[in-house]
């Protein structure tokens, strides 16, 4: 079996982010490979940015996890192309890729004129569709099978006799989510229909989780945060009366919308910070690829125990492995990484390091897997920071007290024990001692891969 993920616009990203981190750490069930893709006429959106930035430093790195045995990296990921498919092209109007010059003056063009205002027709659309799903509907039934390679991907997947599972993940009361998560499901489903025993289609629909406030000089079209719930209402009665498009389907949102720090119609300067319920997100394709493949369909619920707070208990997951993870990447930032540049530049003697004598010696630690995964573990200490910082309410997965993100460190080494809230006898200098220990497990692994294999078992409690 194969996992497919889909992003639709630029809060699909985000919940692709969270996933990327889940499976870096070996969230994912079995070891199946996933593949991601992601659908987003904005390209340069900051969001996005930040999320391909990570999945290309995983690209580089996983290959560390040959002959690991263990869940760190465990699933391979591999990024269709083109990433991400743009189906609107550069500085294309509505009127542009609909080929109005086509059906001007016709019955089609007169009802197409009465559906779309001038503005909706004359607006560039390089930043996504703009809160305007009924545009971004009509681009994506219109190019989806020209431009995405989306269903001739599946079908090359299906042709090599595997299963696949697909999963799309977007927001209900914006624009290029609202429109794509329907539409994608629906071409998916229709083009797919020769291998329906053998793929499976689910989704995340994002509902409300925050707000923003434009800047008083913006006269464009852009997704309006005062509109949310009424999109979400009048996306849901849809989804209600459509059944069979998805084979399951999973709701998260938030009752309390939390302010976007900058305000930004799209592009680069669209960079919202992770939010809990992205997480969340993530977890929920997480659940649906470990389902079985037609698993009939049952009805759950998930909520807070406290309202103002989120902590593991909250979450539909165990703690253990996500904390493990983390304890790695900051053992490796606070320990591993500033020896490995005092070495580099010489101002160190490795003798003093046994750790480094015993795994790393003949290694070069300046090699692209080396340097990439030094790269993501600074990203997934920024990624980490921003979850923990929620307007108003505490989030309580792991302390971001005890560490800063840029660049990634330790501020307290004391209360590292402590990282997520339960005392453990695991201190950096516990940590330190344990690599300096023989190995307790037999792997084929060779050079920087297992090394980080040993560091990840030594921050196991």
């Amino acid at each position: 079996m194969s996992y497919l993920f889909v992003s639709i616009g630029g809060t699909g990203a985000k919940v692709m982010e969270a996933l990327t981190h889940l499976c870096i750490a070996g969230g994912l069930d079995g070891n199946e490979r996933l593949y991601i893709a992601a659908i987003d006429p904005d390209v340069g959106n900051g969001n996005l940015e930040r999320t391909s930035t990570a999945l290309n430093n995983f690209a580089v790195f996983q290959n560390l996890s040959v002959g690991l045995d263990s869940a760190l990296f465990k699933n391979k990921v591999s990024i269709l192309r083109p990433f991400p498919w743009n189906p609107t092209g550069h500085d294309k109007t509505l009127d542009d890729l609909i080929e109005f010059h086509h059906h001007s003056n016709t019955p089609v063009g007169e009802l197409y004129e009465t559906l779309y205002t001038r503005r909706e027709r004359d607006t560039t659309l390089n930043e996504g569709f703009r809160g305007h799903p009924s545009i971004g509907a009509a681009v994506l039934a219109k190019k989806f099978d020209d431009g995405s390679k989306l269903t001739a991907q599946v079908e090359k997947i299906l042709g090599e006799g595997d299963t696949v599972k697909i999963f799309l993940a977007g927001s209900v009361f914006g624009g290029t989510g609202a429109a794509g998560l329907p539409t994608v499901a629906r071409l998916l489903k229709n083009n797919l229909a020769d291998y329906a025993d053998r793929i499976s289609i689910g989704s995340v629909l994002m509902l409300p989780y925050f707000s923003f406030t434009p800047d008083a000089h913006v006269d464009e079209l852009f997704a309006r945060s005062e509109n949310f719930l009424a999109n979400t209402k009048a996306a849901l009665r849809y989804y209600s009366e459509r059944e069979n498009l998805f084979d399951a389907v999973y709701f998260v949102g938030d009752s309390v919308m939390t302010p976007v720090a900058e305000f930004s119609v799209g592009a680069a300067n669209q960079r919202n910070e992770a939010h809990v319920a992205e997480l969340y997100a993530a977890l929920a394709a997480a659940d649906f690829f470990a389902r079985p493949l037609h698993a009939p369909k049952t009805f759950k619920y998930i909520c807070r125990h406290e309202p103002n707070k989120f902590s593991w208990d909250d979450l539909p997951t165990s703690r253990e492995k996500f904390v493990q993870f983390a304890r790695f990447v900051f053992a490796f930032v606070h320990l591993i990484k500033p020896v490995l540049s005092d070495l580099a530049a010489g101002t160190a003697k490795a003798y003093k390091y046994p750790w480094f004598v015993d795994y790393l010696d003949g290694v070069d630690t300046a090699a692209p897997e080396a340097v990439n995964f030094s790269f993501y573990a600074e990203a997934f200490a920024a990624w980490l920071k921003q979850l923990e910082t929620l307007d108003g309410r505490e989030v309580f997965l792991i302390d971001p007290s005890m560490f800063a993100s840029n660049p990634a460190r330790l501020v307290d080494k004391k209360l590292f024990a402590s990282l997520d809230g339960n005392k453990s006898k695991l201190t950096v200098r516990e940590i330190w001692y344990r690599l300096t220990e023989p190995a307790k497990f037999d792997s084929t692994a060779k050079g920087f891969g297992k090394f980080l294999r040993r560091l990840y078992d030594c921050c196991a409690v």
